[in-house]
């Protein structure tokens, strides 16, 4: 009777499931992990988003066209930070940050995932933001040459 090669393989990928292998893994020393973010990530966040908004209103500043869209992203703008800072407004007993930022920053922070360092959580926040006012910056940078070559 001929062996089955395939019947073969999946007993072997059985064993070596079997078996797990010790995973080199480095816990948080021990404390209170945080689950809730500190308000002045938030606040960050939103000091990039206006950073990269005034970089666009000082490119497109001439442009009456350009100058329409901006006028209609910056009121899109209030109302996506507008509501919820509103909606937060409305909570009687907002917990005020009883640690400073920085120690935020060095703790443990629970998140969906795992847990990560605060430090790590305000990087997952801020880096699309940082990104777009690089990337804001260099068009600003491109479309001024480009006027000044013409």
């Amino acid at each position: 009777m001929k062996s089955n090669h395939a019947f073969h393989a999946v007993e072997c990928e059985e064993e070596v499931m079997a078996s797990p292998v010790q995973a080199d893994i480095h816990h948080f020393p021990a404390g209170k992990v945080q689950s809730v973010m500190d308000p002045r990530v938030y606040k960050i966040a939103l000091g990039c988003w206006v950073i990269f908004l005034a970089v666009f209103w000082a490119t497109f500043w001439i442009s009456a066209n350009a100058l329409f869209m901006m006028v209609v992203g910056t009121f899109y703008a209030f109302v996506f930070f507008g509501v919820p800072y509103m909606m937060s407004r409305m909570v009687k007993d907002r917990p005020e940050p009883a640690r400073s930022l920085f120690t935020f920053l060095r703790q443990p922070f629970a998140t969906l995932n795992g847990t990560m360092r605060g430090g790590e959580a305000l990087l997952q926040v801020v880096l699309v933001p940082l990104c777009l006012i690089a990337g804001g910056i260099a068009i600003g940078f491109i479309i001024r040459a480009a006027r000044v070559a013409y």
